[in-house]
């Protein structure tokens, strides 16, 4: 498996994507935070608040996939979706750790 990296277009399309699925209205991350008058605090609070329902979720659909209440189709499809959401996460975690890098050694 190749790593591919993970730019910012590509959370940005992610993100709206991920929008217009749970019915937003399916805008970027610049223009919907403008719209809503979002900081980037909240933002970022918000986005993990959402990687931590989503994988609590997950783990609801693993737990009765144990007790044979849901198929193991829908257990896989949980997984992957954990799996994808915290790589996602990961990702963006190490692109703001690594922005904060580059601003701390700017000179003032």
């Amino acid at each position: 498996m190749t790593d591919k990296l993970i730019t910012t277009g590509l959370v940005n399309n992610a993100y709206g994507s991920s929008r217009t699925l749970q019915g937003g209205p399916g805008q970027g991350i610049e223009s919907a935070a403008a719209a809503e008058g979002v900081n980037f605090a909240d933002m970022v609070k918000g986005a993990a608040q959402d990687v931590v329902t989503s994988i609590k979720e997950s783990e609801k659909v693993q737990e009765a996939g144990l007790v044979g209440e849901v198929s193991a189709q829908q257990v896989v499809e949980a997984t992957l979706e954990m799996e994808t959401t915290l790589r996602m996460a990961v990702s963006v975690r190490d692109k703001l750790v690594e922005a904060y890098q580059q601003i701390m050694q700017m000179p003032i």
